[in-house]
């Protein structure tokens, strides 16, 4: 085993000793019997008077002489107050060793009590927490190796624990206590020295490790720290780290990197794999990532642990069923650790591994039309994505536009040509390309245009199409009325205008007709005739002629006109609505007055 070592030197304040005969509640726990022992001296160690030494019976009935008990037995107590440098191991994860000095190694258990010069070993993938009787915690993780002896040194009168990382990393948090001085914590790493202390909240956290090449990383999340070396002396605020080199002073501290924002799965969510994807949002000038999955919310049992990831996501190999929990770790380029992550929840029920892939499909809604390859549709138009697991079950899925992960689709598409793209994920994370389907969109209403000029001008447009339409449009080309065949089942819209006295109609017929055609057009003869469109001059002298009226769309195509037409006094006005396959409409006036100067008939 590639095994990291940390020594601990540990002091613990006199201010925390109990008054003789107090009795203070406290977690059962155990102690690992040394040579010389008794009941009544570890009464005394622990309890704070030998005279206690009858609890420690009760708990313990299978002993049959309080005076002589074998070293290396394990017996219970009823909680403690130390009167030497002491530890108890509060969490356990897989194969964690602890050596009661000098008893050999054997597998430590939660409540095991450590003194001066026992040590607490871990192995892969495995983590242990101890809390001193001042609440402070250490948190060691895998590979790593840990001693705990008496310091002696104090620092301005106040006693502190001190710690002497050989290889690896320690989690220290401390907090300020009843006694008037607060807590304080001493790192040796090499030739570094580093304490951390309190802020004004009461509480200090802190991260030190042994870097490559016998330097010392320290990084302050809470509180202040100092970091002594090579000479020289540095104040690290909370918020700030420092690297020191093997032999070198610290460098000037700098700011650490914020914690990652967590991504899938979202806290309390569960997965139905072993093996589910983890992501989260990349940090700016993060060099790499260590990923740690927990059973608890401090991340003292230790899961899983991978140090070092270039960037999410990241994919466990297997996780137990349960609840865990998970969180994400950002490091500089200067090989200082940032914020990490506040942790998530997420719950495994499933053991399974390597899920195939989900699948989907994709459908746009709402208005569209066809034109030979293209699909046509409005801005408004709608995707819909329908996604399965492995299991045939609904999968999750996620938009993409542009090549680009999305919350949401486009509440309005932007015209022109688009393509719709999904993401499905399953219960496990698991991720399939939905097929994509390519659309253009069109944002543009049919437009109206309008042309004066003869007959000779118009003679394309006026040709029927075919022998029918010449016997059914006889006689009809040089009305004077709009033309007929701006009909439906509604009728003919006829429209004169009063001008003109001649005309069979002296007044115009008042109604409104819808027109289902892709390209509509109709003729009006306009002698002596002002025409005007929203107020624009098409016809402004009345010159005469015959006016070209048409509905055309470059896009989807037109659907149908409707036309509304009524006389205002000495005026005929012909409202146009038109409206495309996918639903755009515009809506003009078409207006006729007798032009100035021209005589009545």
């Amino acid at each position: 085993m590639n095994r990291r070592t940390i020594f601990l030197y540990v002091c613990l304040s006199s201010l925390l000793l109990p008054a003789a005969g107090a009795q203070t509640q406290a977690p059962p726990t155990w102690y690992t019997v040394r040579p010389g022992d008794s009941l009544e001296t570890i009464a005394a160690r622990f309890l704070g008077t030998s005279q206690r030494w009858p609890e420690i019976h009760r708990l313990n009935p299978d002993i049959a002489n309080p005076n002589r008990i074998e070293p290396g037995l394990r017996i219970r107590m009823p909680g403690f107050l130390p009167a030497l440098p002491a530890a108890r191991v509060n969490r356990i994860s897989r194969r964690v060793e602890a050596k009661p000095s000098p008893i050999a190694w054997e597998s430590a258990q939660v409540g095991d009590v450590l003194v001066e010069r026992d040590g607490v070993r871990t192995y892969q993938k495995s983590s242990a927490e101890m809390q001193f009787t001042d609440g402070a915690r250490v948190v060691v993780t895998e590979d790593s190796l840990v001693f705990l002896r008496k310091s002696g040194s104090t620092l301005r009168g106040v006693e502190r624990k001190s710690i002497e990382i050989v290889e690896g990393q320690a989690d220290l948090e401390a907090r300020s206590g009843p006694a008037p001085q607060a807590p304080e914590v001493e790192v040796l790493i090499g030739g570094t020295r580093a304490t951390s202390r309190p802020g004004p909240a009461g509480t200090s956290q802190a991260r030190a490790r042994k870097a490559e090449g016998g330097g010392a990383k320290v990084m302050v999340y809470g509180g202040a720290g100092e970091v002594e070396a090579g000479g020289a002396r540095v104040e690290v605020a909370e918020g700030m780290g420092t690297s020191v080199e093997a032999q070198g002073p610290p460098s000037p501290p700098e700011k650490l990197l914020p914690a990652p924002r967590l991504g899938d799965p979202e806290a309390g969510s569960e997965r139905a794999c072993a093996d589910p994807w983890l992501s989260w949002e990349a940090v700016p000038e993060a060099a790499s990532y260590t990923v740690e999955v927990c059973r608890d919310a401090g991340c003292a049992e230790l899961v899983d642990r991978r140090p070092g990831h270039s960037g999410p996501p990241w994919r466990p190999a297997a996780l137990p069923v349960g609840d865990l929990y998970w969180r994400v770790t950002a490091r500089s380029r200067s090989g200082l650790d940032g914020y990490p992550s506040p942790t998530a929840a997420l719950r495994v029920t499933s053991d399974r591994t390597e899920l195939p892939a989900p699948s989907g499909s994709l459908q746009v809604t709402g208005p569209q039309v066809r034109v030979g390859e293209k699909l046509i549709v409005a801005p408004a138009a709608r995707v819909e994505v329908a996604a399965t697991d492995a299991n045939g079950a609904p999968a999750r899925w996620i938009p993409v536009v542009g090549g680009r992960e999305e919350t949401a689709w486009p509440a309005a598409w932007t015209p022109g040509e688009q393509v719709a793209e999904a993401i499905a994920l399953d219960g496990c994370g698991n991720r399939g390309a939905v097929a994509p389907v390519a659309f253009v969109v069109d944002a543009e209403p049919p437009v109206l245009k309008l042309e004066v000029g003869d007959r000779e001008y118009h003679r394309e447009r006026l040709a029927p199409d075919s022998e029918s339409d010449r016997r059914r449009l006889k006689g009809r080309r040089n009305t004077k009325h709009l033309r007929e065949d701006w009909s439906s089942n509604a009728g003919v819209l006829r429209v004169a205008f009063p001008w003109l006295k001649k005309e069979k109609d002296a007044q115009a017929v008042e109604r409104s007709v819808t027109v289902t055609s892709t390209h509509p057009q109709a003729f009006v003869a306009v002698p002596d005739t002002e025409v005007s469109v929203d107020g624009k001059a098409v016809a402004p002298n009345g010159a005469g002629g015959i006016l070209w009226i048409a509905v055309e769309d470059a896009g989807a195509g037109v659907d149908q006109v409707v036309l509304n037409a009524r006389t205002e006094g000495e005026r005929v006005v012909l409202e146009v609505e038109a409206k495309d396959l996918v639903g755009n409409v515009s809506r003009q006036e078409v207006v006729f007055r007798q032009a100035a100067g021209a005589a009545a008939e």
